[in-house]
């Protein structure tokens, strides 16, 4: 007994909708980053990840801000490498959504906060330690704000890009650590 065509014609209308949900929420991880001055979600290479974590020598006292934290992984390799807290800025509503779930799944949801807003308007007065992984048109304004904001003694980590004026006080590779 075959089924029948209704039943097809259901299954092909479900399919197609959820391609093209998939679709716009991977446009929508592209687009909107580059519409509020950000960037794309890029994952940051796991090596390079470990390489930002060992640079940033975390305290247990250490409150830690990831600024356009996309999926979390920053912010959990922070915690697990030693931070005490730590805070991310992420636009996009879904993978704000998709990392609070994976804190709460991992038991860290009581040490994170995920905002969905912009980091430009983010406090950065309380926070020892920045991760960035940023496209370098953004890296110029950054540098504005962190240096405006950050307190003495703050550390900032950024994979692949730099600084046009900030001097790096260590660099490993395409990770750069900067100390105000």
């Amino acid at each position: 007994m075959s089924p029948s065509p209704s039943l097809i014609l259901l299954v092909g209308s479900l399919l197609v909708i959820l391609a093209l949900l998939a679709c716009l929420l991977w446009i929508g991880g592209l687009l909107i980053p580059l519409l509020f001055h950000g960037a794309p979600l890029m994952p940051s290479q796991k090596k390079r990840v470990a390489t930002m974590m060992r640079l940033a020598q975390f305290s247990d006292t250490d409150h830690v801000v990831d600024m356009g934290s996309g999926d979390g992984m920053l912010l959990f390799a922070a915690l697990t490498a030693g931070a005490g807290t730590a805070e991310g800025y992420e636009i996009y509503p879904a993978l704000t959504a998709f990392s609070r779930w994976r804190a709460k799944r991992k038991g860290l949801d009581g040490r994170v906060r995920i905002h969905q807003q912009s980091y430009w308007n983010a406090d950065l007065s309380k926070t020892d330690v920045v991760l960035l992984y940023q496209l370098q048109d953004s890296m110029a304004r950054l540098e504005q704000k962190l240096r405006r904001e950050l307190p003495e003694g703050a550390r900032v980590v950024s994979n692949t890009f730099t600084f046009p004026t900030w001097k790096p006080v260590a660099v490993d590779g395409q990770v750069s650590l900067y100390k105000k």
